[in-house]
């Protein structure tokens, strides 16, 4: 968890505590229940917030969003994205030493490591050489590059050698339209 989720879990957790607290020991000042429940409410709320914000968010997301997304938002993204298009158990990796995978999804059985580039210029070789070597790393089936920009002709052509698929922005476009 994350410190601003750990922030967001302790305000709905002390509303619990307070509960209980009013609810075994004293009952005679309603103005614990009160902010116990108050507690509890706003806690829900901010740890459910960022969920339906980034829903919203994502789903109205096109080229124009996507290009100007930080790295990390582009990660989060792509977690969404994959799961319209029926993949399941969709982990981000941590943010550093993720080992070339950022997201690790399954579908049909197989399992996919990801690396995500959000990217200005075309993608070289290494996002292939360290997706190839995450895929080692965490035991996984199939390696995809994403990215939405294109790569270069040496990036291609590695990544047929060593079988790693490679997602560009038409891939990334296409994506986007079936999941409207």
């Amino acid at each position: 968890m994350s410190k601003k989720e750990n922030e967001r879990f302790g305000v709905f957790s002390m509303g619990v505590f307070l509960l209980v607290f009013y609810i075994l020991f004293d009952s005679t000042y309603d103005v614990i229940l009160y902010i116990s429940l108050g507690a509890i409410f706003l806690g829900l709320l901010a740890l459910l917030y960022p969920l339906l914000s980034r829903r919203k968010r994502f789903s109205n997301a096109q080229l124009e969003h996507i290009d100007v997304m930080t790295g990390n938002e582009f990660e989060a993204y792509t977690t969404f994205l994959l799961a319209k298009h029926q993949f399941e158990q969709i982990k981000l990796t941590k943010d550093y030493g993720d080992q070339g995978i950022d997201v690790i999804a399954t579908k049909n059985g197989i399992t996919y490591g990801i690396q995500c580039k959000r990217w200005k210029k075309n993608v070289g070789n290494k996002a292939i050489q360290e997706v190839y070597a995450g895929i080692g790393y965490y035991s996984l089936d199939q390696a995809i590059v994403l990215t939405n920009s294109y790569y270069t002709e040496s990036a291609k052509q590695l990544s047929q050698k060593l079988n790693v698929e490679l997602w560009d922005r038409k891939t990334l476009t296409k994506m986007i339209e079936e999941s409207l």
